[in-house]
């Protein structure tokens, strides 16, 4: 009989404070707008962990936040969550802080966006299981990012850090950056399907697409 593995999905996200969230739709939405595609974008992810949850019920999911205090946090999305604030002075420190914090206590831990409405529980599936072959996992974005990234306990903490340190946020030389210090550290990693994040009002286009959003 296989051991079911300990396994933590974390939703990496803000709170939907008008002006402080989406800012690249503001293009073309008010704050309150962009706020409101934020809001769809996070409940659209929290169905997706969900629907895995149900089937794989070894796995924890922790929501890590940005943007405003625990009890706002739990008036939005609810008191059943485990919540934590994100650390760190940039994205790649915050990013690494949680990513290390969840391996001391899970085997395997999968960091996703709230950006990306095509993730499947399929897509998590895979991403869990290519952890048993794989140092790390990505989840390519076909605007140069990457919308999940993960890893196994079995990484040291340095090299978690090395991951996510010195890499140009908000380019298109996201993920061929963080490929190229994968190769430096002679770690192993599996690509997921590329998908398409939601940042600008063109992006839209993909949201309406995986769901009834107006």
């Amino acid at each position: 009989m296989a051991v079911s593995s300990n396994n933590t999905i974390i939703l990496f996200t803000r709170y939907p404070r008008p002006g402080e969230c989406k800012t690249r739709l503001l293009s073309k939405y008010n704050a309150e707008e962009a706020a409101d595609i934020h809001r769809q974008l996070v409940a659209h992810s929290t169905q997706t962990i969900a629907a895995y949850l149900q089937q794989y019920t070894e796995t924890t999911y922790h929501i890590y936040y940005t943007g405003a205090s625990i009890k706002e946090m739990k008036e939005w999305l609810g008191g059943q969550y485990i919540f934590s604030p994100q650390e760190g002075e940039n994205l790649g420190q915050r990013m690494a802080k949680s990513l290390t914090e969840t391996l001391k206590q899970s085997d395997k831990c999968l960091l996703m966006g709230s950006d990306c409405p095509a993730v499947t529980p399929q897509i998590l599936e895979e991403g869990f299981g290519a952890l048993d072959r794989n140092d790390i996992v990505l989840g390519p974005a076909f605007d140069g990012g990457y919308y999940l990234v993960g890893s196994h306990n079995r990484i040291k903490k340095e090299q978690i850090a090395a991951l996510f340190a010195d890499i140009p946020w908000g380019t298109n030389e996201v993920l061929a950056t963080t490929m190229l210090r994968i190769q430096e550290m002679q770690l192993d990693a599996h690509l997921l399907p590329k998908l398409h994040d939601i940042d600008t009002p063109d992006d839209l286009h993909y949201f309406h697409h995986h769901s009834h959003a107006e």
